[in-house]
């Protein structure tokens, strides 16, 4: 892993790999695991079409309804909202969409729908059982802290009661 450089995968040879800060990287083989392109493009043949940006993204609103639509909604990372494409934003999307549809149906308290905001980019990876690498708006860290905070179950209990399952 090398922060705050990048590789041209388009210029290897011999197995060698350039780095944007000039040092030489020799590798058997490469995992390419960022940039996955949007599955979307069946989308422009249904009544969503006019509601896709140019990367083939659904256009929402604050309550994250497709705009110019009051009834139709989008979650994750098919919307436009400009944040990290991650599980634990879809779920907070699925959280005011779920509050708005209460409200649209009567059910819901409230009578102002719900907004979303995009978050800031923060990102925790695990660099096996006690270290760890975590991006804050504010700051990187590297080491145990990080690791503390993703690697003692991998967020899976909170994950479990996210879902109202009961704890292993």
């Amino acid at each position: 892993m090398k922060l705050e450089q990048s590789v041209n995968l388009d210029s290897v040879s011999n197995n060698a790999y350039q780095t944007s800060g000039g040092e030489t990287i020799e590798a058997d083989v490469h995992f390419l695991c960022t940039g996955k392109p949007l599955s979307s493009a069946w989308l422009r043949e249904t009544t969503l079409k006019d509601h896709l940006d140019s990367e083939g993204r659904i256009q929402v609103d604050q309550n994250v309804r497709v705009k110019g639509r009051n009834n139709i909604f989008a979650i994750g990372d098919i919307t436009d909202v400009p944040e990290l494409k991650q599980g634990v934003n879809a779920a907070e999307h699925a959280q005011v969409v779920a509050k708005n549809l209460r409200i649209l149906i009567g059910e819901g308290k409230d009578k102002k729908l719900g907004e979303y905001k995009a978050k800031a980019a923060i990102a925790i990876v695990s660099l096996g059982r006690k270290q760890g690498l975590a991006q804050f708006p504010f700051m990187t860290v590297l080491g145990r802290f990080p690791g503390l905070i993703k690697s003692g179950d991998l967020f899976v209990s909170k994950t479990r009661k996210d879902l109202g399952l009961k704890p292993k």
